[in-house]
């Protein structure tokens, strides 16, 4: 049995040197990997929100919800915001229980819809928090900070990564006296935009503020470049 394992891991490391081996030229060559890293200030966030009612009966607990959107709706187009860019689930409702001397004793319907809204214009953020708070929306969920276009930023990275490896490549050619030929090879990383992610805290008395922090964006290639005799 250790022969045949023996013969079967020399197979497999085999199969793999000769993978590797097929992946790069036979003539003089350099591998390099380029890299690249930019911060972009985010242009678009959507936030996420709770519209919550605790009642006695599920209608009461419906209406008072319901109030609370409109309410909130009315407020929104009065300070400009597009009225458009507001999501709405459906109303859930559930029975709400508290332990009352040991007991489990159902104390009333429980009303929630939740909310998002996709805001554009960062500058009023922190007016439509106020808002928010004002018409007591105290449940207030993720703020996702994002771009509206992130590939434009994503190929500039690259763009930036690619140059890099050149770089390395002509730096690293000419140190050994040799002359950089075409590349032979391109592996791309792809890492996508990563959106920031901020939850709010509840307060009944102010609203809270935020600065929106910047987006990175980090691109990475390997290459394989002929070096010229």
């Amino acid at each position: 049995m250790k022969i045949i394992n023996a013969i079967l891991l020399s197979c497999l490391l085999t199969v793999i040197t000769s993978g590797q081996a097929a992946t790069l030229p036979e003539q003089p060559h350099i591998s390099v990997s380029g890299a690249a890293k930019i911060a972009v200030k985010p242009d678009t966030v959507r936030i996420q929100f709770q519209s919550i009612a605790l009642e006695n009966d599920a209608d009461n607990a419906k209406q008072v919800v319901d109030l609370q959107v409109q309410q909130v709706l009315s407020q929104l187009q009065k300070n400009g915001f597009d009225q458009a860019l507001l999501t709405r689930a459906d109303v859930q409702l559930r029975p709400e229980y508290e332990y009352i001397e040991k007991k489990r004793t159902q104390v009333g319907i429980k009303a929630t819809r939740n909310l998002s809204y996709q805001l554009d214009d960062l500058e009023k953020i922190n007016k439509f928090l106020q808002i928010l708070v004002k018409n007591d929306i105290s449940n207030i969920g993720q703020i996702n900070y994002a771009l509206k276009d992130p590939l434009q930023w994503q190929i500039k990275a690259r763009d930036l990564a690619v140059q890099d490896s050149i770089n390395k490549a002509e730096g690293l050619a000419k140190s050994y006296h040799a002359s950089l030929g075409n590349v032979y090879s391109v592996n791309y990383h792809n890492n996508n935009a990563q959106p920031i992610l901020m939850r709010a805290m509840e307060s009944d008395q102010i609203a809270p503020s935020y600065q929106n922090n910047q987006i990175e964006i980090n691109e990475r290639v390997e290459a394989v470049f002929l070096l010229n005799p």
